[in-house]
């Protein structure tokens, strides 16, 4: 599966400053596990945020497709992946429809619009 987002646009939202960790792409210095680390994310959280809507877009959303409240629930997912803190991992718990959905919960709140009632 795609992402539905760029690193570029993950690292501009958070403010990651992936740039050091590539180093200079022409001689291959540098570091790019922290890189390699926010691009599995992108695809656990693509997950995360698809799994959530009800029913699946179709035809698929691609990069340029994508609705930007849903681009902007991928990034809220991403930066609860990075945090590992009790309040993003309540968030994302938030996700997996084994509880009701908490109002509060911002991704919820972004998706909710796109989950078919009946599904709900």
């Amino acid at each position: 599966m795609a992402g539905l987002v760029t690193v570029e646009q993950v690292d501009n939202a958070l403010k990651l400053g992936l740039a050091a960790d590539v180093g200079d792409p022409s001689t291959g210095d540098g570091d790019t596990s922290r890189l390699d680390d926010i691009e599995l994310k992108i695809e656990q959280a693509t997950d995360l945020v698809l799994d959530f809507i009800q029913p699946k877009p179709d035809p698929a959303w691609t990069i340029e497709t994508v609705p930007p409240r849903v681009s902007a629930a991928i990034i809220i997912a991403i930066r609860c992946l990075l945090d590992d803190t009790e309040e993003s991992l309540v968030i994302l718990t938030g996700l997996s429809g084994m509880t009701g959905p908490d109002p509060k919960n911002p991704i919820a709140a972004l998706l909710w619009r796109l989950r078919d009632p009946s599904m709900a």
